[in-house]
């Protein structure tokens, strides 16, 4: 997906991917913070901000910013705008440098085929020809899609300086939460309303979320410094409540339906 495809309106079939790397998400995120202050943007003018007056591009800049997490819909319909997230803010208001790069390394593994990728590549992939082999051919990319999302992987991965031990905590924690953004752009309803989530207290930060069940999800909230170490003491913790939970009556129903 080249930024003149997308300018001109042609649409590369490939998975859903962010068509800017992170860094240039970034510099975008704050030309929009700049254009339209804390105003939410209509969808119409969005492109205002970065100078676009064709709207598919505008469109699909837009939804590369959501990709990333840093920017979110309100609203439905006629009255659906643009606004920085929660996570965009938190970049652009952090006067911290470290809190800034915890915001960078989230946003870098959010959108989901990046994250993908990230966990079966790592920091250093195989080389190119492998790549767009494994891309093009499993994944049903395009060649010029699988070439774009190279360099896109490739400039955010080194962007945000991940490492293995980010890799392992990604894994770990998993990547529902990545699939939202990329399912409603392919697939947008007008009667999808952003979820509420809980304001956060001093000090504390959203690790990951995710679905459960149908009817169950979770919402992991950590303060300090959280490393392998950390998701290895709360991988004991779950098993522990796994065990506890295992005698629970409604965790035997399935059991006695069987007899």
């Amino acid at each position: 997906m080249t930024e003149t495809n997308e300018a001109t309106g042609q649409r590369d079939r490939s998975p859903a991917y962010p068509i800017i790397p992170l860094e240039a998400a970034l510099q975008r995120l704050a030309e929009f913070d700049t254009h339209f202050k804390r105003t939410p943007a209509r969808s119409q003018k969005v492109g205002d901000a970065w100078g676009i007056k064709a709207k598919a591009y505008a469109d699909r800049t837009v939804a590369a910013l959501r990709y990333f997490g840093l920017l979110e819909y309100q609203g439905a319909g006629k009255d659906r705008s643009v606004t920085v997230s929660e996570d965009g803010r938190k970049y652009l208001r952090a006067q911290q440098e470290e809190t800034k790069r915890e915001v960078v390394k989230a946003a870098a593994l959010r959108p989901k085929q990046i994250a993908k990728f990230w966990s079966s590549w790592g920091k250093d992939r195989p080389a190119d020809a492998a790549c767009l082999d494994e891309l093009v051919i499993k994944d049903g990319f395009s060649e010029a899609g699988a070439r774009d999302f190279l360099k896109v992987y490739d400039s955010t991965i080194t962007y945000a300086g991940l490492s293995e031990s980010d890799k392992m905590v990604h894994d770990l924690v998993g990547s529902e939460e990545r699939d939202h953004a990329e399912d409603e752009e392919e697939s947008p309803s007008d009667q999808h309303q952003p979820l509420k989530k809980a304001k956060l207290m001093a000090d504390e930060r959203e690790l990951t979320t995710g679905l459960l069940a149908k009817d169950a999800s979770f919402r992991l909230i950590v303060t300090g410094q959280i490393g392998v170490k950390e998701i290895e003491r709360l991988i004991q913790k779950l098993e522990i409540d796994k065990e506890i939970l295992a005698d629970y009556p409604w965790n035997n129903k399935d059991e006695e339906a069987a007899n």
